[in-house]
């Protein structure tokens, strides 16, 4: 058995949640011989209850540790007490010498190492030891494992997020006000006062637009910021949107801008290119892996207010434009970010790692080996990306 550990299981609201929730449902339709269980290891996002969920991994774990039950321990994990709540697991998973796949989504995991104190970094060090094979979301963030653990790091493979997408792209009406989206959590590390301040400004105030903002977090915070650049009759929050309810808003939309000051590889990101959207991104964590400027989409600085306006009004007022963009993010999602190439992806790395692997049918291909651990010469030296 697979065991698949992740805060909030399939139902976590946030990007980790819907990776999870993404691949695992595919696992179970494409590949039901693959004998696995998610574990969720916080809860339903309410932080008095996550000792109780947490502990009920832990004692669940355990237990499938002890009678042998388990070929690999596969952890989603992000920063702070995430990394703490991880270690506890890696570590009774290396007592039990069960291998483990530690899978970083953290977009603020590097500060939360480069701040820490020594006994902490000594720490996060030996759990680093402690894992078969580390996966992060993009080359930038493969680089910065290497860089800073070295050795210790056995084997770092790179593997994109991936979403599914429609078979269809659907119809965009070139008339009427260009329909702009905002997908995530609202923060001021997403950077939605970018946004606001940006639709506010000479370049997009007069422009032909109307935004819609989805997603929980300060909404009231960016609502007044809206009315105070006169901006509310052409600004809509949803509030918290399901599945569902971001496939229709994805579909409604022409443009997605995703204005962050940090990411791992934004999911919103992605579901846009699957469903042909023109893109507005900072290129922060990996999400240059995906969005290629003036290619699969246009590249701003994280918090340069002029710089988003004008790719803004850019996209605007030129239809072909976004057509052009749209149609160069499908392509890219279909060879790189679909959910069934992650799928080859992630089976070869389950493969690798497992102890006793039942899980691939008969005549499954085998993706070709990854290059040597992170600490290697082969490794360091290589400039290319490390995917697999």
């Amino acid at each position: 058995m697979i065991y698949i550990v992740s805060p909030g299981g399939t139902e976590e609201k946030g990007g980790m949640g819907r990776i999870v929730d993404n691949f695992t449902s595919d696992l179970r339709e494409h590949c039901p011989e693959v004998r696995f269980e998610v574990v969720d290891s916080y809860g339903p996002g309410k932080f008095r209850l996550m000792p109780f969920y947490f502990m009920a991994a832990v004692l669940r774990l355990f237990g499938c540790f002890l009678t042998g039950k388990a070929q690999l321990l596969h952890i989603h994990m992000a920063e702070y007490g995430s990394v703490l709540r991880k270690g506890v697991l890696i570590a009774m998973a290396s007592l039990f010498r069960v291998p483990v796949i530690l899978h970083m989504h953290g977009g603020r995991f590097p500060k939360h190492y480069e701040d820490a104190g020594p006994v902490t970094r000594w720490a996060i060090r030996r759990m680093i030891a402690m894992t078969h094979e580390i996966v992060v979301l993009g080359d930038y963030w493969r680089q910065w494992v290497v860089d800073s653990f070295g050795s210790d790091a056995r084997r770092v493979t790179v593997l994109h997020n991936a979403v599914p997408g429609p078979t269809v792209l659907p119809v965009r009406k070139e008339e009427g006000p260009v329909r702009l989206l905002f997908l995530g959590r609202l923060i001021k590390l997403k950077g939605i006062d970018v946004l606001l301040d940006a639709l506010g400004s000479e370049a997009c105030r007069d422009k032909n637009w109307e935004l819609t903002i989805a997603g929980d977090g300060e909404l009231e915070t960016y609502r007044a910021q809206a009315e105070r650049l006169g901006l509310a009759g052409r600004v809509r929050f949803t509030g918290w949107l399901d599945q569902t309810g971001c496939r229709r808003e994805l579909q409604a939309a022409d443009v997605l801008v995703q204005p962050s000051m940090f990411e791992g590889l934004p999911m919103s990101v992605l579901e846009a290119m699957a469903n042909g959207l023109a893109i507005i991104a900072t290129p922060v964590g990996s999400v240059g892996d995906a969005i290629k400027d003036e290619t699969t989409g246009l590249l701003v600085p994280p918090g340069d207010r002029c710089a988003l306006a004008a790719a803004l009004a850019r996209v605007i007022e030129d239809p072909a434009l976004r057509r052009r963009l749209g149609l160069g993010a499908r392509e890219m999602f279909e060879r790189q970010f679909d959910i069934a190439v992650y799928r080859g992806r992630i089976l070869e790395i389950y493969r690798r790692n497992a102890r006793n692997w039942r899980g691939e049918p008969a005549g499954y291909p085998r993706q070709p080996e990854t290059l040597p651990g992170a600490g290697s010469p082969a490794t360091r030296a290589s400039a290319g990306p490390h995917v697999r």
